[in-house]
């Protein structure tokens, strides 16, 4: 056992991906650390607030069903030593954000071992788009669920297990003035090399179509720390003039200046609508992965605004429909329509009013985490 103060309250953290990592250090950087000792999995941003870090997020690399298979021995391994570690050290609470599969198995094994302190979750597994049954597992195991959207209240609704709405956190994120002159196309490849990987050669192509129509656009590219150098080598014969940036501060500022974002589908996409850029969004996931969810996925669309709206507000190429000719199509229709970004912006603001809290998630969260120590 680590030489615990016994007059703090012990806080196991479980994050293992970007979107979750932005949760975690906002949470951790509201929590008063003289009363609390936090250990456990996070990103660079946050373990500066962290007493013992076990895993970083650039560990957990796979997306896909097919991928997560491939790499299951790795992810036993880590489950049995993060269950030793907290079994061994008995904290006041563990705090799982975000990656409920993984999370999941690793509640489950403490639970088989007989760990009785209290459990929470924040962001709920995606159980009004597929795999519904989740909800009452995790409701079996866990002691509470933190959820960011209102609607997501009546798929956890059970016997002694709590659901707390903090809201998402795009409630922080500024939306941007809406001006005539733009500097930038930002590309968003995702927060996992794997994303990066599958994705890039539609990135590489916008930036070729930008270079031979002599477009006069810079591209912006934010990211983190340990995915520049990847980024800069996948980049690196580019004609366009190319800014890769991990300097969190001036994200605001670039974005502020940016015409339209090609978007890795997920949170990104969210946070582009909210900053009122338009934007394409693209995924692509392994064919068989792909071929599997066809089965069990219940939504017509990727993007959650198009998915609370019915219809796509937002274009989005994903998967097998992905492809140069239908990416290149949509981008010429983008940059050159200025009615139809006009009317993405207006459905993005007539739609985001769903998603969105009156109140910052982190301070929601925090008063209720106190709450539970």
């Amino acid at each position: 056992m680590y030489g615990f103060n016994l007059n703090k309250k012990n806080i196991f953290i479980c994050c293992t991906e970007q979107s979750g990592e932005n949760i975690c250090y906002n949470i951790l950087s509201r929590l008063n650390l003289d009363h609390i000792n936090i250990d456990g999995v996070c990103g660079k941003q946050s373990e500066k607030f962290i007493n013992n870090k076990f895993y970083d997020i650039s560990e957990f690399k796979s997306i896909g069903i097919v991928e997560i298979i491939l790499s299951l021995s790795k992810y036993i391994k880590m489950i049995k030593f993060l269950k030793n570690q907290i079994l061994q050290n008995n904290y006041d609470l563990i705090i799982c954000i975000d990656s409920p599969d993984f999370n999941y198995n690793l509640v489950k094994s403490l639970r088989n071992n007989k760990y009785t302190k209290k459990i929470i979750q924040i962001v709920a597994p995606t159980v009004w788009a597929w795999r519904k049954n989740r909800a009452k597992k995790f409701a079996q195991l866990y002691n509470e669920i933190f959820l960011l959207f209102d609607f997501e209240k009546k798929y956890f609704q059970f016997p002694n297990f709590s659901s707390t709405f903090i809201g998402h956190p795009i409630f922080h994120i500024k939306k941007r003035t809406q001006k005539n002159n733009y500097k930038y196309i930002s590309f968003l490849p995702g927060s996992r090399e794997n994303e990066i990987n599958k994705l890039f050669k539609y990135f590489d192509l916008i930036e070729k179509y930008i270079d031979s129509n002599n477009l006069k656009w810079i591209i912006f590219i934010p990211t983190l720390p340990h995915l520049v150098k990847i980024l800069r080598n996948k980049t690196s014969n580019w004609q366009t003039q190319t800014i890769i940036s991990c300097e969190i501060d001036k994200f605001d500022e670039y974005y502020d200046n940016v015409f339209i974002s090609i978007t890795c589908s997920g949170t990104a996409s969210l946070e582009i609508a909210k900053r009122n850029i338009p934007q394409i969004v693209i995924y692509k996931l392994n064919y068989f992965t792909e071929l599997i969810l066809k089965f069990f996925v219940k939504v017509k669309y990727a993007c959650l605004l198009n998915i609370i709206s019915k219809k796509m507000i937002i274009p989005e190429i994903v998967n097998s429909n992905l492809n140069n000719k239908k990416l290149i199509n949509t981008f010429e229709d983008l940059i050159n329509n200025e009615k139809l970004r006009n009317e993405q912006i207006d459905n993005i603001n007539n739609t985001i009013s769903k998603v969105q809290s009156e109140y910052s998630p982190y301070d929601v969260s925090v008063k209720r985490i106190l709450s539970l120590i």
